[in-house]
């Protein structure tokens, strides 16, 4: 049963306004509706993110996403680097964080739904999400859109402690 009518029709044509790069004229607004949820100084990557934008062509919401290649957020390592522990490898995307403006409107489903569809193409075989057990929002979240558990661990910065590693397969 959905707790919000908007949830049950989406987001009218949000998936037509889902933009993977970042477009440039809204990196700005993305990166900081990004770092407003998860923090973080620097740069941000327009290629490893996707932004969903509203009817006006305001930025809805945000997803990085990483690889083995990089991040969303472009930054030294300085000494949070020497203190975050990575989550066991893998041969997924990872998703590096959803940020929405109106929760329960639907964006971080299209958002999940756009990347599961760019990992397919890209090779991946599916989406990988590291979720801080204190974080039971963004855990009933990715259970809702289909991730399941795959272990715990305390991976990220030592104060984030036990975090959920769920996964979802990407379609062939």
């Amino acid at each position: 049963m959905m707790r919000n009518p908007r949830q049950a029709e989406g987001p009218p044509d949000v998936d037509d306004r889902i933009f993977g790069p970042i477009p440039a004229r809204v990196l700005p607004d993305a990166a900081a509706l990004w770092r407003a949820s998860f923090g973080g100084r620097g740069d941000c990557d327009p290629t490893r993110g996707l932004a969903a934008l509203d009817a006006q062509g305001r930025v809805a919401g945000v997803m990085g996403l990483r690889d083995g290649q990089g991040g969303f957020l472009l930054q030294g390592a300085g000494w949070r680097g020497w203190l975050y522990r990575s989550a066991p490898p893998t041969r997924d995307l990872v998703i590096d964080g959803i940020a929405v403006v109106d929760r329960r409107a639907g964006v971080g489903r299209a958002l999940v739904q756009h990347a599961l569809m760019l990992a397919g193409r890209r090779g991946f075989p599916g989406l990988r999400a590291e979720v801080r057990l204190s974080n039971l929002g963004a855990l009933a979240f990715y259970r809702a859109v289909g991730f399941r558990s795959e272990g715990r661990g305390r991976y990220g910065l030592p104060w984030w402690g036990q975090v959920e590693v769920l996964r979802r397969d990407a379609p062939l």
